[in-house]
């Protein structure tokens, strides 16, 4: 075992992981070949994904869409999405949720999710719960300068959950900061959190500058701001690897793992199921097998993912 890891403790031993997949994001071919970008590219891509283990599938389409206005379109998700659900229903698909900021409402970001859920063709609202600077040091080693802040205000944050329970929507939520894990745990404790929601525990390497340290002491760092053996979790490195030793960490104590092209700057240049194929034979060798998709909602559940 790697410094730091344990073997999954009996409780969790039967728990099966809940793996992510997020096929592309903003990376783009020149960065890696197998980054998926046209329809039947997606298509395949996440049948490939799901044969080898995944239950959940992120998706950017159309265009990468990581900030500028807060609108983005369903249509450009359709043909994908419906094809991927005839090959394997049941599967979890959600898109990318656009920036906010000034002018922009929770409603017009998650607008295009809505769309998608009431087709049948998305099973997962995203919800950011916070606000943040972002950006990244330089190759030069100069500090961000710039006022770039992605924002989804307290307000934001409570409209989309109470959406997500209005509509009985599962909820997956990335906490890129200690302050917004600590809003889902208000809302948990209020009652006014999604009854199925995941945390996405975001970790960072290189020059990016947010979130905790990809190891055991940032990982527990996390562990301790919210209920974390009522609620399920999963982890995500950006801009790293999370096979190499943080999904073994999570792994190990209860959690799930996101991998995939959108997030993977190690070395080589893998495909996004053979990312997927590596988290499970982490799983597996600590006992616990990959979730199926019909799965999901059960293991998402509060007080029903033990």
């Amino acid at each position: 075992m790697s410094d730091g890891v344990m073997g999954a403790s009996p409780e969790f031993a039967s728990r099966p992981v809940i793996i992510e997949a997020a096929i592309n994001g903003a990376r783009s071919k020149a960065a890696n070949p197998h980054v998926p970008s046209s329809s039947d590219e997606i298509v395949d891509c996440i049948s490939a994904c799901v044969d080898a283990g995944a239950s959940i599938i992120h998706v950017h389409a159309g265009q990468p869409i990581v900030g500028a206005g807060g609108h983005h379109d369903s249509a450009v998700y359709k043909d994908a999405f419906a094809r991927a659900l005839e090959r394997h229903p049941g599967l979890l698909l959600y898109p990318t949720l656009p920036g906010g900021g000034s002018g922009t409402t929770m409603a017009q970001r998650l607008g295009h999710v809505r769309e998608l859920c009431g087709m049948g063709l998305a099973a997962l609202v995203p919800v950011d719960p916070g606000t943040m600077n972002f950006g990244h040091i330089s190759r030069s080693g100069r500090p961000p300068v710039s006022d770039r802040v992605y924002q989804t205000t307290f307000a934001d944050t409570d409209w989309a959950f109470e959406l997500c329970r209005q509509q009985d929507l599962p909820c997956t939520i990335s906490v890129f900061e200690p302050g917004f894990v600590r809003l889902v745990q208000a809302h948990r404790r209020a009652g006014t959190l999604p009854l199925a929601s995941i945390v996405k525990l975001e970790f960072c390497t290189g020059d990016l500058l947010f979130g905790l340290t990809p190891d055991l002491h940032g990982l527990q760092g996390w562990l301790n701001l919210f209920d974390s053996g009522e609620l399920a979790w999963m982890v995500t490195l950006r801009n790293g690897n999370v096979n190499d030793h943080l999904a073994e960490l999570a792994i190990a104590r209860g959690g799930h793992v996101r991998v995939g092209l959108e997030d993977y700057t190690g070395p080589g240049s893998p495909a996004n199921h053979e990312l997927v194929a590596a988290a499970c034979r982490i799983a597996r060798a600590h006992g616990r097998r990959p979730a199926r998709p019909n799965e999901v909602r059960d293991l998402i559940t509060q007080n029903n993912n033990t």
